[in-house]
């Protein structure tokens, strides 16, 4: 039975409340880190809204500068925003089944982040499992409830940290950065349905981890989600 759009709403902001809780201290962090490189709370909230990707927002905002090398920072962002490409992949026939309008679907992209990906795939595999059919599988309403319930977050909380920046010092100190992992590996816990289901993040973290000894962190993810599709190939791509 499909829920209705009353209750797809309530369902998609209830499965966001404990990641946005996530993101209010990361976004703070990043706006006060935004502030203290020369970024206006303004600019903060534009940069965060029209590019909901954490890691490379803090990349972009570590390069920036009194003469902000721009095509080094865009070209650092695509890097690390790479792993989008494959996210947005696995998605797609989802959002094609659905017959959805072209900006509707155009809409549901630009909206995706890891985490909303994640609990968008959970959900989707959920309504399988009930028998919904495969139309009806992504639920647009229950998908922008929880999308846009955690971008107004991400945004807001890098706004108001950027406020605040000049007067509030080092926040990386008290440990908020261990709410990135942290959350990662919830999603990873929650959509895993088996252990040879984990090889390929196995795979992922041991390159990514090497790499990262050699490399910067934006190549170190490009050569984890290369090799993690390996991997998959490898493997025979089955699920």
């Amino acid at each position: 039975m499909l829920d209705s759009t009353h209750t797809s709403i309530r369902r998609g902001m209830v499965m966001a409340l404990p990641v946005a809780l996530g993101f209010l201290p990361l976004a703070f962090i990043l706006g006060v880190q935004g502030s203290q490189h020369g970024l206006s709370a303004l600019g903060m909230a534009i940069m965060c809204g029209l590019n909901l990707a954490g890691g490379s927002e803090f990349a972009a905002v570590s390069l920036w500068s009194a003469t902000p090398p721009l095509l080094l920072i865009a070209m650092t962002t695509w890097l690390i925003n790479s792993r989008h490409i494959v996210m947005g992949a696995a998605l797609t026939p989802y959002v094609q089944k659905a017959g959805l309008s072209n900006p509707t679907a155009l809409t549901i992209f630009f909206l995706m982040c890891d985490e909303t990906w994640a609990l968008a795939m959970n959900e989707i595999d959920r309504r399988k499992q009930a028998g919904i059919a495969t139309e009806k599988l992504l639920c647009p309403t229950f998908y922008f409830s929880l999308a846009l319930t955690l971008w107004i977050v991400w945004w807001m909380g890098a706004a108001v940290g950027a406020l605040v920046g000049q007067s509030v010092g080092d926040m990386t100190q008290y440990g908020f950065m261990m709410a990135f992992p942290a959350t990662f590996i919830a999603l990873l816990a929650m959509m895993s349905r088996g252990i040879k289901q984990w090889s390929p993040v196995v795979v992922a973290g041991i390159v990514s981890a090497i790499a990262s000894l050699f490399f910067p962190t934006h190549y170190a993810v490009m050569l984890a989600i290369a090799a993690s599709l390996f991997w998959v190939y490898v493997q025979g791509g089955e699920r």
